[in-house]
């Protein structure tokens, strides 16, 4: 049944799935049929998870036939869920039977100790943390995880750093209209922190936390956006343009690649799907025309096509300037 579905399809069920089935059997064993029948509850919510996740897990390979150890970390997530989730007189079934949570803490660290020597070996191999980190934990998680350990990083050090400009490129600036902007948000959101901490301690404590550590983490999201528009200027080199807004927008577009040149255009092209707008909260100076599209990272790994990119300069005559001389030193060969 399951591989009668389109495989984007069995994706989108499967991520939805395990979610759904986890939170139902959670639910299931907080009812009073659970507590009256605690065996029989437990019996059955070892049986859901873990036959749930494993579904979920086939559902999500191509050929519907996952390796070993995608299986076993199926079964090792369905462990840490009845270990952790499960509560009450059906906890007490389960703990009661010894053989299930020796059997359950087996299953973790088994596919913990093969994950590791995959993601030491795959480290050393490539050289590359996330390559081995998604050894252990899902792809998409790690890439998350490891994006703001950055913007951590950038927002508590790297203060005073030279700006990210490699040999034979020319940086050129945008932070100086637009970090302005930004340290005002910044400063008003430290504000609002304090004062919806204070106002919701008074009613609920718990959620007064909550609360304080996400404005928190804006605060320190914003902070290191403001520090990048500094350290990422805007490059040009002998063979492309790279538009750059913080950490926000890396693209690189290929001198080759640009038809045209502009700075006068109209809303509407501004604002195309398939216009690139690296001018963060202000309108762009330049847009430059593509020869054909070209594919950029979008969001969750996605690629989007864009036929042309806006961006703003501090010091829009220079780079003016630079851009025309550096593509007709380009073209002066085919001339020939």
């Amino acid at each position: 049944m399951i591989s009668a579905f389109p495989v984007p399809s069995r994706r989108v069920l499967a991520t939805i799935a395990g979610p759904v089935v986890v939170a139902g059997s959670l639910a299931l064993i907080g009812t009073g049929w659970a507590a009256g029948n605690p065996m029989l509850a437990a019996f059955l919510f070892c049986w859901l998870i873990a036959d749930g996740l494993m579904l979920a897990t086939i559902a999500k390979h191509e050929s519907s036939r996952p390796g070993p150890r995608a299986l076993l970390g199926a079964l090792a997530a369905a462990s840490l869920v009845v270990l952790v989730g499960s509560h009450g007189p059906v906890r007490e079934a389960i703990m009661a039977m010894r053989a299930v949570p020796a059997a359950l803490v087996l299953t973790v660290a088994a596919y913990c100790g093969w994950s590791g020597w995959k993601a030491v070996v795959t480290w050393r191999a490539d050289g590359s943390l996330e390559e081995g980190l998604a050894q252990i934990f899902p792809r998409p998680f790690v890439a998350l995880a490891l994006a703001e350990a950055r913007v951590l990083h950038l927002a508590l050090f790297r203060w005073g750093a030279p700006a990210d400009i490699p040999a034979g490129a020319q940086g050129f600036g945008y932070h100086r209209y637009l970090a302005p902007m930004l340290a005002v948000l910044l400063v008003l959101q430290l504000i609002e922190l304090g004062a919806v901490h204070v106002l919701v301690m008074l009613w609920n404590p718990t959620l007064a936390w909550v609360l304080l550590g996400m404005s928190a983490w804006g605060a320190v999201w914003i902070l290191a956006l403001l520090k990048s528009l500094r350290l990422k200027p805007i490059l040009l080199t002998d063979e492309g343009l790279r538009v750059r807004a913080g950490f926000l927008v890396d693209v690189n577009v290929p001198l080759d690649d640009i038809a045209e040149v502009r700075s006068s255009f109209g809303s509407q092209e501004v604002r195309a799907k398939t216009t690139l707008n690296a001018a963060l909260v202000s309108w762009p100076q330049f847009l430059v025309e593509l020869r054909g599209p070209l594919a950029v990272p979008g969001l969750f790994g996605a690629n989007r096509n864009v036929e042309r990119v806006a961006f703003k300069l501090d010091d829009p005559a220079a780079f003016r300037a630079e851009l025309d001389r550096r593509l007709a030193e380009r073209a002066t060969p085919s001339r020939a």
